[in-house]
């Protein structure tokens, strides 16, 4: 198990914001620098358009991009790892920024603060998101929060009327089970997702359920009881109609691509996401797409959380830091360069940076700047990043919630099996 204790959420904070009050000395090193991230067309436009702009301003660093989906990305991050041939600037999640720090494959910022990086007009809350242990180690570049996207022509075919027969910001499991199936029963399309092996939702059931993924000793914190009730919850949908059969949500199981999602293929009518990915999955659309908060258990108690879409890192193989973490800079604060980058990756954490998007907004950027406002006082806190083997985690819980959708297994089999192999997972780690 990691030997970093869970992050010091004030300790370091405001250290880094003395330095960050300090002037930005002149660079003129010749540099080249690798950025990798995870994206999709959208994201993979606009980041290389910003590089672009970056290149063209700084013309003694030479920054060069590289992408690939979210399924493949930190599988070759893993072997740039163990190659010594990480690239200088990477993207990371708040889900495996933990560990990717206890392997030391990312680096603190501290030293570049005030001085090739500027984060004096970062918001304090996401400054705090990318401390751990008392050093900043994450530039965040965007805020994020769960998601559910549903088709608003299917919902008005099935006589669906929002804001009297759904609340999208504050409806329970049951009400998803009456809603998915009107809308199957009007349209012939499944109403929602089957969410049985998402680990996102699970991850939100078990906060409604008063509980977290994990302790503040890095133990897991679900309990077999919980794990039960979410499958059930989900099976009761299945069992009303409501969701895709079970054989065919099981083959999605894992799968991120946006393109694959149901509400894209028309396979149901309400998929589940971040909410950072709203521009993307609807620009793979004709239909307009609504907001809404995951759904919630009877008793209301908030599940989903605002955190960091994703940071900008620093690695350790990085032989120009200095150029590196000006890049990263302006990444977060160049206006040219934040106007191109817009909220596809979430809200920007700037406050400049938000104040000069505003005007700009489309349409569909507005509507997640809307959701974020309505949302307000309906999540809960931010927890500490998972431990080591979190990763590890969920992908069990995935692969074994296969085994409740295919019915191949009891849900209190899969539920003690899970529970088990999640508790010895972080014992090992």
């Amino acid at each position: 198990m990691s030997r970093l204790s869970r992050r010091t959420f004030l300790g370091a904070s405001g250290s880094v914001l003395a330095l960050a009050a300090m002037g930005r000395p002149a660079f003129a090193q010749s540099a080249d620098i690798r950025h990798f991230w995870w994206g999709n067309p959208e994201r993979d436009k606009r980041t290389l358009a910003v590089i672009d702009i970056f290149n063209g301003k700084n013309p003694s660093i030479k920054v060069s991009g590289e992408t690939l989906g979210f399924a493949d990305y930190f599988t070759k991050l893993t072997t740039q790892i163990a190659g010594g041939n990480m690239p200088d600037v990477i993207q990371q999640g708040y889900g495996v920024l933990f560990e990717y720090i206890a392997n030391g494959a990312v680096v603190p910022l501290d030293e570049f603060v005030g001085k090739s990086l500027d984060i004096s007009k970062i918001d304090q809350s996401a400054i705090d998101a990318g401390t751990v242990d008392g050093k900043f180690y994450a530039l965040s570049i965007g805020a994020n929060s769960h998601m559910a996207v549903y088709n608003t022509r299917l919902f008005e075919e099935a006589g669906i009327k929002v804001g009297e027969d759904f609340d999208p910001y504050g409806y329970t499991y049951d009400q998803l089970a009456e809603i998915a199936a009107e809308v199957k029963k009007a349209t012939g399309v499944p109403g929602t997702d089957d969410n049985t092996a998402d680990y996102q939702n699970f991850s939100d059931f078990t906060v409604q359920k008063g509980a977290n993924l994990y302790n503040e000793d890095s133990s897991y914190g679900p309990t077999q009881e919980i794990v039960e009730e979410y499958f059930a919850t989900w099976e009761k949908i299945r069992n009303a109609g409501g969701t895709p059969a079970g054989a065919e949500s099981a083959g999605l199981s894992g799968v991120s691509d946006l393109a694959a999602q149901g509400v894209v293929t028309g396979k149901s009518a309400m998929t589940y996401l971040w909410s950072n990915q709203l521009v993307g999955i609807q620009g793979l659309m004709q239909d307009a797409l609504g907001c809404a908060m995951y759904p919630n258990t009877a008793e209301m108690r908030p599940g989903s959380v605002v955190q960091p879409s994703q940071f900008v890192c620093l690695t350790r193989d990085s032989k120009n830091p200095e150029a590196a973490t000006a890049y990263m800079s302006a990444f977060v604060n160049d206006l040219d360069m934040t106007k191109i980058l817009g909220l596809e990756r979430g809200i920007p954490s700037q406050s400049d940076v938000r104040a000069a998007l505003q005007p700009q907004l489309s349409e569909v950027e507005a509507r997640s700047v809307e959701f974020f406002d309505k949302i307000q006082g309906k999540t809960a806190a931010l927890t500490a990043p998972p431990p080591s083997g979190s990763g590890e985690v969920e992908q069990t819980f995935e692969r074994l919630a296969v085994g409740v959708l295919l019915g191949e297994r009891s849900i209190s089999e899969v539920a003690s099996d899970f529970v088990s192999q999640a508790q010895a997972i972080l014992r090992r780690a």
